[in-house]
């Protein structure tokens, strides 16, 4: 069972086995906790110093050629750590005409899969939270099948309790028992937590990775996190991936090193000016990509 909302923007109703979960209901978004209490874009995000515009920009060119996501945030249970906010901002990146396929958690029935008009390059599964906390949240076989649709042609955001890279890695493949050649279709993840002791808290993306989908022939079941951004707290700035990796990236994209370059600069240079000051909100920043998508070369 899971509702589709297409262009990630309008709703629509599926039948289902289940109907408990209708996403067109800003209450049942929020219930189902696919919405925070105070949303943000990501040009508010990165105002906010949470993270700065190379990385979302990277991110961004990522999650425009069909990346999927995962947003980890700490296991200690923090409240307001930011991974339901961190996730709907990214989903504005996402290419146009994607549509959101919503998951109900244990509940979910994956009967989208079934449906002859949806197509799966351009579906996202959006599932809240892959954890054993709650029953709208996926666990187990459930989690599993949703972590595999990416081998049938989908794409997945969603977010954990995980405190490093390798606690993702370890959750994904030993926990939920998803093996290397699935693992390794999960694309980007996004370590994010709160720093400091000072209220309000301070939240920052400590790191972001891209999992190499190529075998390594020298370690053909190895699953290789790629480092895109790491957060560096001695003076709060970020270190970026070396030219080896972007190359890669841009090899996976299917463009040139230099076009990956040039596309990464437009982004970030765009992204910086939207987050002057307090940054441009969710509706206005959606109106500025149209608007930047519209004048791309």
């Amino acid at each position: 069972m899971c509702r589709l909302s297409p262009g990630a923007i309008e709703n629509v109703h599926l039948e289902g086995k289940h109907s408990m979960f209708d996403p067109r209901d800003p209450y049942e978004r929020y219930y189902w906790h696919y919405e925070s209490r105070r949303p943000l874009s990501m040009a508010q995000i990165i105002a906010l110093g949470s993270v700065d515009a190379k990385t979302a920009a990277l991110i961004w060119l990522l999650l425009e050629n069909g990346s999927s996501l995962t947003v980890a945030g700490p296991t200690d249970p923090q409240p307001g750590v930011g991974k339901t906010t961190t996730l709907n901002a990214l989903l504005q990146f996402l290419p146009e005409g994607t549509s959101l396929a919503y998951m109900a958690g244990m509940y979910e029935n994956f009967a989208f899969t079934n449906i002859p008009d949806i197509a799966p390059k351009t579906t996202y599964a959006l599932c809240n939270e892959v954890s054993d906390h709650l029953p709208i949240y996926m666990w187990g076989r459930v989690a599993r099948r949703y972590l595999t649709l990416p081998a049938k042609g989908y794409h997945i955001a969603t977010s954990v309790h995980a405190d490093t890279i390798d606690d993702v890695m370890r959750m994904y493949q030993r926990t939920l028992r998803v093996g290397p050649e699935d693992t390794r279709r999960l694309g980007l993840v996004v370590n994010i937590g709160l720093v400091g002791r000072l209220y309000p808290p301070r939240r920052r993306w400590f790191s972001t990775h891209f999992i190499q989908p190529n075998v390594n022939p020298d370690k053909p079941e190895a699953v290789e996190p790629l480092p895109l951004s790491l957060w560096n707290q001695v003076d709060d700035t970020f270190l970026y991936a070396d030219q080896a990796i972007l190359d890669d990236l841009a090899n996976w994209i299917g463009i040139s090193s230099q076009q990956f370059a040039t596309e990464v600069t437009r982004r970030t240079e765009f992204l910086e000016e939207i987050s002057q000051g307090s940054g441009l909100d969710q509706e206005e920043m959606f109106e500025a990509v149209a608007q930047f998508r519209e004048q791309q070369p």
